[in-house]
């Protein structure tokens, strides 16, 4: 490996090259080696395999390629990441329903990376905030073909994403969410009020900041869909959005401004931070009547 011609590493690697770099740390942590074990038996230095998993040393196929044998990775995933790989040069990644695990496993890395997240939601309250019932009611609605198994598997995982925010780095997270997404009764009144107060009691650490846009605030461009805007302390940041039937990152400078811009509209249409409680405990009031 060491032999081969590295790429150099640039700030304008694609997501998708972030991506394969992020699953390579992770199948050499899930086997327990180190960096300079994994370099031993390929021929290479510790600090190359480190920088191919950071991210700070561009990726070829060749190198790849012989991690993921020497991980004993199946076709089928190797398949997907050399993919993933060939394709990094192209910004931006969309991928339809059938693949969206794959960059499911790409937001929660990502998540886990960022600084600070933005995000907008017009139907529902954000998964990052969402409570165990509120996330299996609202799973189970809109995908009823999911088995027991497979839902309480997707609530673990998202439950598993929680941690990100109050640990000792957790990052600043600012959840501007639309009222109308707050009187959808997902789950009923009683899953709906412990949602309100689950969200009472996160607005309360010093990390998180929840906004909350009134529905008499008309029109706006929030009512174009919701985003999430992740920015890193080392790597370009990204917006993510996601629909029924596909996930999409944008990457490009122009359309960042263009979504940053968006949210800074939509905030300004939002009830100031320090009135958010208010208005929640309001909502609280009305279902508890």
């Amino acid at each position: 490996m060491e032999n081969i011609a590295a790429m150099p590493g640039n700030s304008h690697t694609s997501v998708r090259s972030r991506t394969v770099a992020a699953e390579l740390r992770r199948l050499r942590e899930a086997r327990g080696l180190s960096c300079a074990e994994v370099g031993e038996k390929l021929g290479a230095s510790a600090s190359k395999i480190s920088r191919m998993e950071t991210g700070h040393s561009g990726l070829q196929v060749e190198d790849v390629a012989a991690l993921l044998g020497f991980y004993e990775v199946s076709a089928k995933k190797r398949t997907e990441l050399l993919d993933l790989l060939k394709r990094g040069d192209q910004k931006g990644w969309w991928e339809r329903q059938a693949n969206l695990p794959t960059i499911w496993r790409a937001v929660i890395d990502f998540e886990n990376k960022a600084t600070r997240i933005q995000n907008f939601e017009a139907i529902v309250v954000p998964g990052l905030l969402q409570t165990d019932e509120y996330a299996a009611a609202l799973l189970r609605g809109t995908n009823p073909t999911l088995s027991g198994a497979e839902l309480d598997n997707l609530v673990a995982t998202r439950m598993a994403r929680h941690s990100l925010l109050i640990g000792h780095r957790a990052p600043q997270y600012v959840a501007c969410i639309h009222e109308s997404a707050l009187r959808i009764p997902v789950g009923g009144s009683g899953v709906m009020v412990r949602q309100l107060r689950r969200l009472i009691d996160l607005g309360e650490r010093a990390n998180i900041t929840i906004r909350v846009v009134p529905s008499g605030s008309g029109a706006h461009a929030g009512l174009r869909g919701s985003f999430m805007i992740l920015e890193f302390a080392e790597e370009p940041a990204l917006v993510y959005m996601e629909n029924q039937a596909t996930g999409l990152f944008l990457e490009e400078e122009a359309d960042l401004a263009g979504y940053r811009l968006a949210l800074h509209n939509i905030l300004s249409e939002a009830v100031a931070p320090d009135a958010t409680e208010t208005v929640l405990a309001a909502l609280i009031t009305e279902l508890t009547k």
